[in-house]
């Protein structure tokens, strides 16, 4: 049995803060509340290695320190080398030496077929196998009226972020941050038939709640964009082969086209049947709009887009497929704590 216990601002923000996924670890992994009683000590940011710095440095011979990271934006503008196991960062009283286990260093986040974000609250499996399901019955001429009436309609449902911050890339490595890039995108799609929502679009900082903010952001996400745009803006914030969050499904899932950016070798081109989705990739912000302008619903583009409604009901109707990616998560904590550990 390893005992974990996390620490700092951000502990909520870990595989192991989830209940779902801490209690299928139960047999192998318990989580404590009390540092001192803990084989691994983890925090879950970069920023909580400055502030934890003093416990991490208490803990005794037997003990590990460990930045045990789900999301690669944090990594990737905060974290000071992402891309390394073995991390020495440099906390303003000094280097400190932690294992690092996020997308790139660990086998924690190389999911089978369910990407880890979407284990990490159970409602996704159970709106998006109600949304498929109903999805999957219509045929490809349905989709095809539904996409002609709606033709050049448009919706963005992320923050608005620009700033020499988010200029991130890492040589010989796909990741690389895509804020300033989507915002761009964004941008250079404003136009009638183009609705942006999320914080930094309106204009008054006042009136928009950060997502977190509200009672049910996903929910209220698909409230607003069911069968009301053609193309949803499904981009992520950093691109990394396995980093793949809700916007690809919820683009699909409300009866849109998703707008991705994925390089060859990212596992988008495992989950998005090929013909169904529009990726920006190469793409300079202001060829978008034409690249847009360019797409074809017609009839082997809506029954590509009906095989991957009926591919995505099949994958959210069988539960044994999501257990089977819980003991996947399962087993790979296991077995990176015990290295870690050894």
């Amino acid at each position: 049995m390893i005992t974990l216990a996390v620490i700092g601002a951000y502990g909520h923000r870990q595989p192991l803060a989830y209940p779902q996924i801490r209690a299928r670890c139960l047999r192998d992994i318990r989580v404590v509340a009390d540092p001192a009683r803990a084989d691994i000590v983890a925090v879950a940011h970069s920023k909580d290695l400055d502030s934890q710095a003093a416990v991490l440095r208490g803990l005794s011979r037997d003990q590990r320190a460990v930045l045990l990271s789900e999301e690669p934006f944090w990594d990737t503008i905060w974290g000071q080398d992402p891309l390394r196991r073995d991390l020495v960062h440099t906390a303003p009283d000094g280097p400190l030496a932690v294992t690092q286990l996020n997308h790139r260093t660990s086998t924690l986040y190389r999911f089978e077929r369910i990407p880890y974000f979407l284990l990490t609250a159970e409602h996704f499996r159970t709106r998006y196998r109600v949304w498929f399901a109903r999805n999957a019955q219509r045929r490809p001429e349905e989709w095809q009226a539904r996409f002609a009436q709606l033709s050049g309609r448009l919706a963005f449902v992320m923050a608005r972020r620009h700033s020499p911050r988010y200029v991130v890339r890492f040589p010989g490595s796909p990741v690389l941050s895509l804020c300033n890039l989507r915002t761009e995108i964004a941008e250079a799609c404003q136009g009638p038939g183009t609705r942006c929502m999320g914080r930094g679009w309106s204009g008054d900082p006042s009136a928009e709640a950060p997502r977190q903010a509200l009672v049910d952001w996903h929910l209220q996400k698909a409230l607003d964009l069911r069968d009301r745009f053609a193309f949803v803006g499904a981009l992520e914030n950093t691109h990394d082969p396995e980093y793949i969050t809700e916007k690809l499904f919820d683009a699909y899932a409300v009866g849109a086209v998703p707008l991705y950016l994925a390089q060859g070798g990212h596992r988008v081109h495992e989950l998005a049947e090929p013909g169904s989705w529009v990726n920006l990739d190469g793409l300079a912000p202001g060829e978008v709009p034409g690249r847009l302008a360019e797409v074809e619903t017609g009839p082997a583009f809506c029954a590509a887009y009906a095989r991957q409604q009926q591919r995505l009901a099949q994958l959210f109707a069988d539960r044994e497929v999501l257990e089977a990616e819980y003991d996947r998560l399962r087993r790979a904590l296991l077995r990176e704590f015990t290295a870690v550990l050894g």
